[in-house]
């Protein structure tokens, strides 16, 4: 019995990572060298806020199995067997594609962000059926596209981070 495991793009999470990371360097270095308080105070929470998102999308990932699929998140799972969905759509706003997967339980989202995700959504497409799924998915598993703007913009913030925590080290 063979499993797919599809997780968030690792391209993603590594400044994801990154950026927690110099976060938290940032917050150190302005407890250490008497930052102000209000600056303590925001980096603490913009770390937090960060951290958090950076554990959701490391433990974020879909399994598909002969049963069906789980959906795996932080602390959360939801198991559903291939009778339980009706119906597969899908909207798409420029490079951003949000596929919805409706079941019998409620609907679970997922974007264009995973790994492989065009291979994610054939797989989908051949368990379900033609009649459960929309015309508009299958144009799109024709030309299916890539989104690099999230993750250009999360090199961006390591690279603002990285210049803050030069100038604050350098005392300027």
């Amino acid at each position: 019995m063979s499993e797919s495991i599809y997780r968030i793009k690792r391209s993603f999470r590594v400044p994801l990572t990154a950026i927690v990371v110099l976060l938290f360097l940032l917050f150190l270095i302005s407890l250490l060298f008497k930052g102000g308080q209000w600056e303590i105070i925001i980096l603490f929470v913009l770390f937090i806020v960060s951290l958090a998102l950076d554990v959701e999308t490391l433990e974020r990932k879909i399994v598909i199995d002969e049963q069906g699929l789980k959906i795996k998140r932080f602390f959360r799972c939801k198991t559903l067997v291939w009778a339980e969905i009706t119906h597969l759509g899908i909207v798409a706003l420029n490079k951003k594609v949000y596929f919805l997967l409706t079941t019998t339980k409620g609907f679970y989202i997922f974007s264009n962000l995973l790994d492989n995700h065009a291979l994610l959504v054939r797989s989908l497409l051949e368990r379900l059926g033609e009649d459960k799924v929309e015309a508009e998915v299958k144009n799109y598993l024709d030309h299916p596209s890539e989104r690099f703007s999230l993750i250009v913009m999360s090199w961006f913030v390591v690279l603002l981070i990285v210049a803050v925590i030069i100038l604050k080290v350098s005392g300027v």
